[in-house]
């Protein structure tokens, strides 16, 4: 417990850097006053490891932030599903926030989010649905979502 929460607060703090190393961490830690020496090496690359995939994670999220602006996004979400990121049309075949398809998620998630392929988007976090959106948009434009869309 204490290893997740102490790496919960170091990724916080490390988001931005490009790479966390192991002498960064250590370096985080003496300077919160926390011995670094009661993690192992190996839970310390452990973090390390987990930081940098996390920051990268959040780098390819964000990587179609300029197609569409918070206020857009927020229209385009509002009029799809009055907000409601795990929404369900009455057929069940639209899903999550902007009621994509599963097979238009699966189109979009394996081109540019592959980790998120094949998952419901009504499950996915807000910011993937939002980031699933943007890609989308960029490579569609309003078009997928016909009514939506044009009111954005």
């Amino acid at each position: 417990m204490k290893l997740l929460a102490r790496t919960g607060l170091v990724l916080a703090l490390f988001v931005g850097a490009s790479a966390c190393s192991v002498d960064q961490l250590k370096e985080y830690y003496r300077s919160t006053g926390t011995d670094p020496a009661q993690f192992t090496d190996a839970e310390l690359q452990a973090q390390a490891d987990a930081i940098t995939g996390y920051q990268f994670e959040q780098a390819e999220l964000r990587k179609f932030e300029w197609v569409l602006s918070g206020d857009q996004l927020f229209r385009l979400r509002w009029c799809e599903s009055t907000d409601n990121y795990q929404a369900v049309s009455a057929g069940g075949t639209y899903r999550g926030a902007y009621q994509f398809s599963q097979s238009t998620w699966n189109w979009v998630a394996g081109t540019h989010h592959p980790k998120y392929h094949g998952q419901d988007p009504r499950w996915a976090a807000p910011e993937v649905q939002d980031a699933m959106a943007r890609a989308l948009w960029y490579m569609m434009g309003p078009s997928p979502w016909p009514v939506c869309g044009y009111r954005v």
